[in-house]
């Protein structure tokens, strides 16, 4: 496994162009971006020698998903895992975004089809939460018909449920790590589709690893 931050080497080959005269491209890069990352990226192949899995770390300039560097660098990833500052501001750990995150690993054949339609239903929950916040802000909750009032309900305690305390900071939130195996983590979010957890509070759901049973 190799570590591999790939923005320094965009960036370089930026500052290099500009030496070598050549007539930046879209916002400043170099108009060889896309065939440097490739070369770079079609590099990392498995062979019969061996195989290498590469975690890349990204850095999004002012947040911006459509930067060419970004865009370049991500159609080359299998997984893609989003972090995000709207997430973290609500108190939302691990920060991970997930309605832009993605894998291309999600597919019935690789995970089977409970797994796969948990994820979807999960992820329909979250946009269609995220189409309303806006209405919600504006006129509160209770205008909108009583199936999108249930999905918000549900989506937003899907959002809580989905943090998890980490063990390497135990010492500094007094809370004690959690990992939840991949059976329970679907079962529970099976239930918060379903309903069964519609009676819960919010604050049941957050930073608690897996629903306990009895709730």
């Amino acid at each position: 496994m190799r570590n591999i931050c790939v923005i320094p080497f965009v960036q370089a080959g930026s500052e290099i162009s500009s030496l070598l005269g050549r007539m930046p491209a879209t916002v400043g890069y170099q108009p060889t971006l896309t065939t440097e990352v490739a070369e770079l990226e079609d590099r990392i192949l498995s062979t019969q020698q061996g195989a290498i899995t590469s975690v890349q770390a990204v850095y999004v300039p002012a947040d911006d998903m459509t930067d060419p560097a970004v865009s370049a660098i991500l159609s080359h990833l299998d997984t893609i895992v989003i972090l995000s500052r709207d997430q973290a501001s609500k108190g939302i750990y691990p920060a991970v975004d997930p309605l832009r995150s993605s894998s291309k690993m999600m597919d019935k054949h690789t995970l089977g089809e409970r797994h796969v339609a948990v994820a979807e239903g999960v992820r329909e929950h979250l946009a269609r939460y995220a189409e309303l916040e806006d209405i919600i802000a504006m006129l509160g909750i209770e205008e909108l018909s009583e199936t999108d009032r249930k999905i918000v309900m549900r989506a937003r305690k899907l959002q809580r449920y989905l943090t998890q305390p980490f063990s390497v900071l135990a010492h500094d939130t007094r809370q004690t790590g959690v990992s939840v195996p991949l059976a329970q983590t679907l079962s529970d979010c099976e239930g918060f589709l379903s309903g069964r957890y519609d009676a819960v509070s919010e604050e049941q759901c957050y930073m608690r690893g897996a629903m306990p049973t009895d709730l």
